[in-house]
């Protein structure tokens, strides 16, 4: 598998807009399908001293986003849901055998996309369907990933458990016993598990910063 980094400036996005406006960072966090043609945005934003209602009202007001959902969790910091009808980028990503990681925001105004390929030939199908796209791609980095870099199949599900049973929750909405138990195994191994996983996540998290 290989992990490369590509920057590019999108036409027309509302990402690139909202940073043409306000002093802001973002990141998509994730994304998933919605509707025939649109998209679902989890994303975080640094205010860095912006009134979040402001950017709120930017976004409702765009022809091409129908929902925000977005909620100040700390002093500069927000998170929340951002839905469209159509995604730059999405298409040409569903397109070839690319995963979409991550993409965030630069100082310059770019965004920069995270992505998983299996092959060579799969980037470059992407960068020209970018480039067609007049977003003036660019290949930041590019690396092939070891073993070690990825999550184990095992790992993903027990992590992904823990996460959506509230293990991560403050306070804890399930303790590791009881996760334990969903798995048939003892709560060291589980805890191994996770330590190793955890491990995984946040070095990816900080590569790609």
């Amino acid at each position: 598998m290989i992990e490369s980094v590509i920057s590019l400036e999108p036409p027309g996005v509302w990402v690139s807009s909202l940073l043409q406006i306000f002093d802001l960072e973002i990141k998509v966090l994730n994304s998933i399908l919605y509707g025939q043609s649109g998209v679902q945005n989890l994303i975080e934003i640094k205010l860095n001293g912006v009134d979040l209602e402001e950017v709120k009202k930017y976004l409702e007001e765009r022809d091409d986003i129908e929902v925000v959902e977005l909620e100040q969790v700390e002093t500069d910091r927000a998170i929340g849901v951002v839905k469209q009808e159509e995604c730059f980028g999405c298409r040409e990503l569903m397109s070839t055998d690319c995963f979409l990681v991550s993409a965030k925001s630069k100082n310059d105004g770019r965004l920069e996309y995270t992505i998983i390929s299996s092959h060579n030939k799969c980037l470059r199908k992407l960068m020209a369907k970018l480039e067609a796209a007049n977003a003036s791609p660019e290949l930041v980095k590019m690396k092939k990933l070891s073993r070690d870099e990825m999550l184990t199949d095992n790992q993903e599900k027990i992590v992904k458990m823990a996460y959506q049973r509230g293990y991560y929750d403050f306070p804890k909405r399930i303790g590791i016993k009881d996760l334990a138990n969903i798995f048939d195994i003892s709560p060291a191994t589980l805890s191994e598990i996770l330590r190793r996983g955890q491990k995984k996540i946040i070095e990816s998290f900080f590569d790609s910063r």
